[in-house]
């Protein structure tokens, strides 16, 4: 006999849930007591199941109901209305008379509690939350959301159910946005502060997050999920949480208040009037090849710093190298460029006022401006006008695109050498105005932070959280190993420098150190395991 998986609600996600039940050899029944409704979902399920060339088969597996029956054989019942809580009870109350005693009672909520939509229910071992991602039928992560009362059993059950329709799972506990809302809303916040600041403009930050990895950039992404949805997870993230780092930006509220919700609506923070805007695709230059006939010194040691000089090499006869800050009579006075990485974690505005005492007023000088404040160093330089600040998060092999900071003080001949420089060893350039952390390090900085309090939380495992944010959001690498790649003693730094600007909800958690123990994961867990 074929297993039963009764779902209510036929909207995107019930009528996507239904669907890849159904291609797994469930026999689905759906609830949907919207006549209109049930149309589009129908519609939906056979579009989905088009493209999977099994529309007969799966189709005929799926039976449509106007009402909760009065008995169920099924062996889940998965709600999937809309996120109103008092909804969600009642169907849940149905639901629970409805099924047998064993049978799995799971909601797909994205934002409520899991508990408490389950409040007053006696059953509660067998309440699981199963959060699927939207489109449900191409999305492969679902949260396994755990409530106190869970039983073993159920979590079982819970882990075979996703296994067998093709989905991965995590583990996650019943709290404020589980994984992925709660890890991704930094990647939303510090980009509407960013553009509030003026860092750059909306293209600019977009193009810049897709550079670094991510698949869509902040303000698309708002657009194509509808700001008025991504409002109001982050509402009601806050509203649980009341952790002031999280709290919704007033720019969103005021556009969709405007009724700017998006593609949806037309508008949102692009305009898609005319079917869209055009995209400010970074695409880095080839690497020149040419050699160019230059003193180019390297100050810093470590692999990143061998690596980053290794790439000058290419493209620059003469690359040298000092590794202490202490011997800088050893840089050549023909140096043309010098470019300072130091450790990547000490603000080095000392030994640029130093360079620029000992360095000819030709020589460019490179400064980390997300380790150190440039302008400050730029007030008690004599030659202002020749330092850069760069942006680089962890090595220049793995970056497409580089900050850098457009000062005032900045002559156009600096700039122009930051551009050829950067550009013949493959990279694109973005000009963004002087805030602590820029915008890459602020954001990469703020998410990662936000999964090591996670971590910190007991919300999930780190390989769970970031398994999650790979397959949820589609992040380039997970936050916890990006962590790792970048240095937590370097993202501590910049968060230190954003906490200074923003406010003290934005300094880093105090376990950030830890992502600097080592990169084995059961190294990691066990180190995290002591910090909590």
């Amino acid at each position: 006999m074929q297993e039963i998986v009764l779902v209510v609600g036929a909207g995107t996600m019930g009528a996507g849930i239904a669907c890849v039940a159904a291609r797994a050899g469930y026999i689905v029944e759906i609830v949907e007591p919207d006549a209109g409704a049930r149309e589009r979902g129908k519609a939906r399920i056979e579009r989905d199941a088009a493209r999977g060339g099994d529309v007969a088969s799966l189709l005929a597996r799926i039976r449509w109901s106007d009402a909760i029956p009065a008995a169920s054989e099924a062996a889940i019942a998965i709600e999937a209305v809309p996120e109103q809580l008092s909804l969600k009870r009642s169907v849940f109350a149905q639901l629970a008379g409805a099924i047998a005693p064993q049978a799995l009672l799971a909601t797909n909520t994205s934002s409520l509690s899991v508990a408490e939509i389950a409040q007053g229910f006696a059953g509660r071992d067998r309440v699981i939350g199963l959060h699927f991602f939207n489109p449900p039928v191409a999305m492969k992560l679902v949260e396994i959301v755990e409530i106190d009362e869970t039983s073993d059993e159920t979590i079982a059950a819970a882990h075979a159910f996703v296994e067998r329709i093709g989905k991965t799972a995590v583990m996650t506990a019943d709290t404020p946005g589980f994984i992925v809302n709660r890890v991704a809303r930094p990647y939303y916040l510090q980009s509407m502060r960013a553009l509030e600041r003026g860092v750059a403009t909306i293209e600019e930050l977009d193009a810049l997050a897709r550079a670094a990895g991510f698949r869509m950039g902040p303000f698309e992404l708002m657009d194509l999920i509808g700001l008025d949805v991504n409002l109001a997870t982050s509402e009601s993230v806050y509203e649980r949480l009341r952790a002031p780092r999280l709290e919704p930006q007033p720019m969103q509220r005021a556009l969709v208040a405007q009724g700017r919700l998006g593609r949806k609506s037309g508008c949102g923070f692009y305009d898609y009037a005319n079917g869209g805007p055009e995209r400010l695709d970074l695409v880095p230059p080839p690497p020149s090849g040419d050699v160019m006939d230059e003193c180019v010194t390297v100050l810093g040691c470590g692999p990143a710093v061998d690596a980053f000089a290794a790439s000058l090499a290419r493209c620059y006869s003469d690359v040298r190298r000092v590794e202490n800050d202490e011997m800088l009579e050893e840089i050549a006075p023909e140096t043309t460029v010098l470019f300072d990485v130091g450790d990547g974690a000490t603000d080095r505005t000392e030994l640029l006022v130093e360079l620029d005492r000992e360095l000819g007023p030709d020589t460019v000088i490179f400064a980390d401006a997300y380790a150190t404040d440039i302008g400050v160093a730029i007030k008690r330089m004599r030659h202002p006008e020749r330092l850069v600040g760069y942006g680089i998060l962890s090595s220049l092999e793995t970056q497409a695109v580089v900050e850098i900071v457009d000062l005032e003080s900045s002559s156009d001949d600096a700039l122009a050498v930051a551009q050829e420089l950067f550009e013949a060893l493959g990279k694109s350039v973005v000009l963004v105005e002087n805030v602590p952390g820029l915008y890459l390090g602020r954001v990469v900085g703020s998410i990662v932070n936000e999964a090591v309090i996670a971590v910190q939380e007991n919300v999930a495992t780190p390989d769970d959280i970031d398994l999650a944010m790979r397959l949820g959001v589609n992040y380039p690498i997970g936050p916890l190993a990006w962590g790792r790649e970048i240095g937590g003693a370097r993202i501590a730094h910049i968060l230190r420098r954003t906490a200074k600007d923003d406010g003290e909800a934005f300094a880093p958690h105090r376990a950030l150190w830890v992502l600097d123990a080592d990169e084995e994961s059961e190294q990691f867990e066990a180190e995290m395991e002591i910090e909590r």
